[in-house]
Order: structure tokens, then C-alpha cells, then sequence
């Protein structure tokens, strides 16, 4: 709690990198107003399913999990190019030691580590709050199944992982950090719009994805990058797809 407090401390302090604008104003609030238009889009198309017709649907959603991974790539080329333009890179959020094999070795621990304690989040909220047993993620609504639908998951978990954790904590929390000058409230808010963003999976699903986001968001801000929360992110979608994991 202690190494907590004083890493809040420290990021509100004297000025450095994390605490000069990567875009525009005026790209941030596009950015808003996107993550507001897909999470319209995605609610109401979400309110057209039927829990336990998605439960008895076999039918795999290929053609949808393909344009996820378009939509992930394209909102990453978005922020790459509001980057650019004040000559910042997305490589930042990385890290210089990015190839090093301790570096590497260490990452995965914490992602393991982070996994675990997700997991453990999660689990408690549903103890305190129950889902209902006819409950079913649109997204979801059956497991991949056969070489192409798994393939196709693997592609969308990898893209998720590494395109959202860029989006999130990547840009949007250090952007929040530059503009607010608090990172506490910059990890809060970047949690809060990422749960958001995924409003058609439903409020316990959306309660379990701002503590997905908040953790990271603590794990990115300690770590002073976010490789470790790309490799958790993957591997919890991965998980999930082939249901490993609820």
C-alpha cells in the first residue's frame, strides 16, 4: 500500500514524458466520442439476443470476430496517428527493453502473477453479486470450435490484447495524466470507459472489466510500461475462448 501511495505521489510530481500530451485535445475527445459510438452500437445490438437462444446458437460468429480484429487495428492506427503528430511513438509505451530475454522472463511472471489476482477479483465480485445462469456474452455465445474458429480466436485475442492495452493503458492513461495532472484518477477513469466499452456483455461483466482495467492500469503505472498487461490481456481472452475461464 505504502509502494502504492508513493508511486501516485511520484507520477504527480515535476513533468517528464508521462506528463506531456501524446495527442491533440481534439483527438482525445474524438477518441470519446468513438469508444461512446461503439458502445451505443455494441448495447443496442446486444439488447437483440435472447440469453438462452445464444446458449443454443452453434453457430460460430466468424465473419464478427474477423471485423472485431479490423476495428481493434484500425483504433490502434487512430492513436498512432495522433501520436505522430506530436512526434511521440506508441514504442514508448514498451518499454527499451522490450527483446531482452530477463525482461521477456519477467514480464510473463507479472502477467501470470496478474492473472491470478484477476482471476481472484473477478471471483469475488460474482460471490457478492451472482450472474444469472441464463447469461450469455454476444460475443461468446458458443466456444470456438475446429482449426479455423480457433485460429480466428487466437487472432482476435492477440489483437485485443495488444491493440487495447495501447488504446487504454497505453495512450489513454497517460493522456488522462498529462491533461489532469492526477494518475490516480487516470487509471480510475481509463478503467471505468474501458468497462464501458464493453456494456453489451452486461453490468456484472462490465463491473468485472473496470477491475480488469484498474489492476492493469496499477501494473502499467508500476511497471512504467505495459508488456506484462499485453501478455495478461492475451492470455484472459485466449482463456476464455477456449474456455478455460468463465
Amino acid at each position: 500500500m505504502n509502494a502504492l501511495r508513493t508511486l501516485l505521489s511520484n507520477a504527480n510530481g515535476a513533468p517528464d514524458s508521462t506528463r506531456t500530451l501524446l495527442a491533440s485535445r481534439a483527438h482525445t475527445v474524438i477518441f470519446f466520442l468513438i469508444c461512446l459510438g461503439v458502445s451505443s452500437v455494441s448495447l443496442l445490438n446486444a439488447g437483440s439476443v435472447v440469453p438462452h437462444e445464444a446458449h443454443r446458437d452453434a453457430r460460430q460468429p466468424l465473419s464478427l470476430y474477423i471485423s472485431l480484429i479490423g476495428l481493434e487495428w484500425l483504433w490502434l492506427r487512430f492513436i498512432y496517428k495522433g501520436m505522430e503528430r506530436r512526434r511521440r511513438s506508441i514504442r514508448e509505451f514498451l518499454g527499451a527493453r522490450a527483446l531482452d530475454p530477463r525482461a521477456l522472463a519477467s514480464d510473463l511472471v507479472y502477467a501470470a502473477l496478474t492473472l491470478g489476482l484477476i482471476l481472484a477479483g473477478t471471483a469475488g465480485l460474482a460471490a457478492l453479486h451472482p450472474e444469472p445462469s441464463d447469461a450469455a456474452n454476444p460475443l461468446l455465445p458458443t466456444l470456438p470450435r475446429g482449426a479455423l474458429g480457433v485460429g480466428i480466436w487466437v487472432a482476435l485475442s492477440l489483437s485485443a490484447g495488444i491493440c487495447e492495452e495501447i488504446v487504454f493503458r497505453g495512450y489513454l492513461q497517460r493522456q488522462l495524466t498529462a491533461l489532469g495532472g492526477r494518475l490516480g484518477l487516470a487509471i480510475v477513469l481509463q478503467a471505468i470507459i474501458f468497462g464501458v466499452a464493453h456494456a453489451y456483455e452486461g453490468a456484472a461483466a462490465v463491473a468485472n472489466i473496470v477491475l480488469h482495467g484498474l489492476i492493469l492500469g496499477l501494473l502499467a503505472a508500476w511497471r512504467g510500461n505495459i508488456r506484462a498487461g499485453i501478455y495478461e490481456h492475451v492470455a484472459w481472452d485466449l482463456f476464455a475462448g477456449l474456455g478455460i475461464i468463465a
